[in-house]
């Protein structure tokens, strides 16, 4: 049976689930993800994701290239999913339990020169 992982925002106006094992988990250092944590960020995409609650309480926010969308709560500012060009759901690995360890850093050409977590793990410059 495959493991369904609730989460929530800050405030609770927020949420959403995930069932079975992303299809990555990793740490993100693009600047995006950058400018809104301050560090990099722990993302899984999964391809069973579902918002339970909350969709119309986001404030949507295009990448620069339009084909990124990242939402957020507009009362607590939580960084709750993004959407990829291919329609797959990015969901805060932080916030999900059972916790799940990323395997990899994306966007490593992004990463900060503080940035010297888990250098074991595999290193690339975008989406594997």
């Amino acid at each position: 049976m495959s493991t369904v992982r609730k989460y929530q925002c800050m405030c609770g106006s927020f949420e959403a689930q995930v069932t079975g094992e992303p299809v990555l988990a990793c740490w993100c250092h693009c600047e995006t993800c950058r400018k809104q944590t301050g560090a990099a960020m722990q993302l899984g995409v999964f391809q069973n994701f579902e918002v339970l609650k909350g969709d119309d309480q986001l404030i949507k926010y295009a990448s620069t290239s339009g084909t990124v969308f990242r939402n957020s709560c507009q009362n607590c500012g939580s960084f709750c999913y993004k959407v990829l060009p291919d329609g797959a759901k990015v969901a805060p690995l932080g916030a999900l339990e059972p916790k799940i360890k990323p395997t990899c850093h994306i966007f490593v050409k992004d990463k900060g020169s503080q940035d010297v977590m888990f250098p074991e793990l595999p290193q690339h410059n975008a989406f594997p």
